[in-house]
C-alpha cells in the first residue's frame, strides 16, 4: 500500500475516533454479546518479512503483533474459541486470536507473544502440509514468478496467483511446471510449516487446533467426493496425533457454500469460519462465522507502527458496517 493511500484511512479511521463513531461501533457489539474472531495467518521479522514469498496480505510484523496483542490484551476480553460462544453477558467486548494454515512462525513468533500475555489462540492446520517448505502453491507461483522478474510488483504476482485459484490442483501443478525454478535453497527458506512436535508442545500450554482441510483444498472448487476426503482425513489426523476431539475448521480461502456446510456437519464439526467481516453473534449460522483477515497493512498508521485507531476501524468498525451489508 503506498503511503498516501496508508495516510488518507488514517486520517479516516482518525476522524471516526474523533465523532465517537468507532466508540458506538464497539458498544453495538458489546450489547450484542458478540465474539470478534480475528484471523491471522504469519507474523513475520524483519528480514523474514522480506524474504517470504507470501502475499503481504498473511503478513504482520513481529513488532506490530506485539503492540497489538498488547493493546487487546488491555482493553477486551480474549476469549477460547473452544469454551465460548456469543451471546453471553461481558464487561467488555469478546475478542479471540485465529491463525490458518500452520506457518512456523504461529510457533516461533506468535505463540510465544500470546502465551506471554496469557491469552488464548487457536491454530487452523492442514496435517498433510505440516513440516515441510513451501508447502503451498501461492508461494511457490510467487517464488519462480520473482526468479524471472525479480522486479515484479505484488500487483503482477496477486494477479498470477488469483488466475489460477479456479482450477483444479492437477491443472496448477502443470501449469507451474512451465514457470522458471527459483533460487532460493530450502535450508534457508522462511517459508515453512509447523511439525507435528511443535504441535504437540503448543497443544499441551493450551493451543487450540482444528482443521483447515487436509491439503489446502478450496472446497467449492473440488468434487463432493473430494471435499468429503480432505475434510474427514484432517479430523481424523489431527483427532489421532492430540487423542482429543477437533471440532473447529476454517475454510481455505474462506469459500463455503450449502453443500460444504452439509459436508462439515456430516464430519461432526462444530463451528467452521470464513474469512468475511463481521462479527459473531446468536443470529450466525455456526458453520459460516465471520472472521476479518488481519495484514499488518490493515493495523499501522502513517508512519509503519501499530494504531490503535485503524485496528478499531478495521475490525469493529467494518464488523457493524458489514452487518448492514456496507463495505
Amino acid at each position: 500500500m503506498n503511503r498516501l493511500r496508508r495516510a488518507l484511512r488514517w486520517l479516516w479511521a482518525a476522524l471516526l475516533s474523533a465523532t465517537g463513531a468507532r466508540w458506538s461501533a464497539k458498544r453495538r457489539l458489546r450489547k450484542q454479546r458478540a465474539i470478534i474472531v480475528l484471523a491471522f495467518h504469519r507474523v513475520l521479522d524483519d528480514t523474514d518479512f522480506r524474504r517470504t514469498h507470501s502475499l503481504t496480505g498473511m503478513l504482520v510484523r513481529r513488532r506490530t503483533f506485539e503492540e497489538l496483542v498488547s493493546y487487546v490484551a488491555r482493553r477486551f476480553e480474549v476469549v477460547d474459541l473452544s469454551r465460548i460462544k456469543p451471546g453471553q453477558e461481558s464487561d467488555r467486548l469478546r475478542v479471540a486470536f485465529t491463525f490458518d494454515d500452520g506457518w512456523l512462525d504461529n510457533h516461533t513468533a506468535a505463540f510465544p507473544i500470546l502465551r506471554a500475555f496469557g491469552i488464548p489462540m487457536t491454530i487452523f492446520v492442514c496435517p498433510g502440509l505440516l513440516g515441510q517448505g513451501m508447502p503451498f502453491w501461492p508461494e511457490r507461483v510467487a517464488a519462480s514468478f520473482r526468479a524471472a522478474r525479480p522486479a515484479a510488483r505484488e500487483e503482477e504476482i496477486e494477479a498470477v496467483i488469483n488466475g489460477l485459484k479456479p482450477h483444479t490442483a492437477a491443472e496448477r501443478e502443470e501449469m507451474m511446471a512451465s514457470l522458471p525454478a527459483r533460487g532460493q535453497s530450502m535450508a534457508d527458506e522462511p517459508d515453512k510449516t509447523v511439525s507435528w512436535a511443535q504441535i504437540a508442545e503448543m497443544n499441551r500450554a493450551g493451543v487450540t487446533f482444528g482443521s483447515h482441510t487436509q491439503t489446502h483444498q478450496v472446497l467449492t472448487a473440488v468434487s463432493e467426493t473430494a471435499a468429503r476426503e480432505e475434510i474427514r482425513e484432517s479430523k481424523v489426523a489431527i483427532e489421532c496425533a492430540l487423542n482429543k476431539r477437533c471440532d473447529l475448521f476454517a475454510y481455505p480461502n474462506g469459500d463455503h457454500s450449502c453443500e460444504t456446510r452439509r459436508l462439515l456437519a456430516e464430519a461432526g464439526f462444530a463451528l467452521a469460519f470464513t474469512t468475511e467481516r463481521g462479527a459473531w453473534t446468536t443470529a450466525c449460522d455456526p458453520l459460516a462465522i465471520p472472521r476479518p483477515n488481519i495484514s499488518d497493512d490493515d493495523v499501522v498508521g502513517p508512519l509503519g507502527r501499530f494504531s490503535p485507531a485503524m485496528f478499531e476501524y478495521t475490525v469493529f468498525w467494518k464488523a457493524v458496517r458489514a452487518a448492514h451489508g456496507e463495505r
